[in-house]
């Protein structure tokens, strides 16, 4: 017999929601600082096309945070927060790779982020009967999937 109440059920999952927050900031930052610091070639293409990734991930962002807060758990909210839940690593301070580096770059962090939110969105089906939550997470997933397709076109 389980004896999870559903408190620690909602306080589970929302745990499970906090390191895809703190990575999903992380990456918002580095499109961020790859929009303000893009040169070459394809900065007219790519200085769009980051702005409205980033733009697109701070409402993603904000969803999450708004999901952790319904299930009764302070979001965190600060920079060492995200650093220390996050998989994902920054850009180091003052490195400014090429462009195709940055797409590279990208790409790889959005791969993470995927296999994230597959993982936790399986785990919340499966262990804790959320389907909300990993509805949510799948159709996120989903939306990462083609904008990494879209980076990937870029390269080719």
């Amino acid at each position: 017999m389980n004896m999870t109440t559903k408190k620690d059920v909602k306080t589970e999952v929302a745990e499970l929601l906090k390191p895809i927050l703190a990575d999903q900031h992380i990456l918002y930052t580095k499109l961020r600082n790859y929009h303000w610091n893009i040169t070459g070639k394809m900065f007219f293409n790519l200085h769009t096309n980051f702005e409205t990734l980033y733009t697109d991930l701070a409402l993603d962002i904000d969803e999450i945070a708004e999901r952790i807060r319904s299930l009764g758990v302070y979001a965190p909210g600060t920079m060492t927060s995200f650093l220390k839940l996050a998989g994902l690593k920054e850009e180091k301070e003052d490195n400014y790779p090429v462009a195709s580096a940055m797409v590279e770059n990208l790409i790889n962090d959005y791969e993470y982020v995927v296999i994230g939110l597959k993982n936790s969105a399986l785990k919340m089906q499966t262990e804790y009967s959320d389907e909300v939550t990993a509805g949510y997470l799948y159709s996120l997933a989903q939306k990462y999937e083609k904008h990494n397709w879209m980076l990937h076109s870029l390269l080719n």
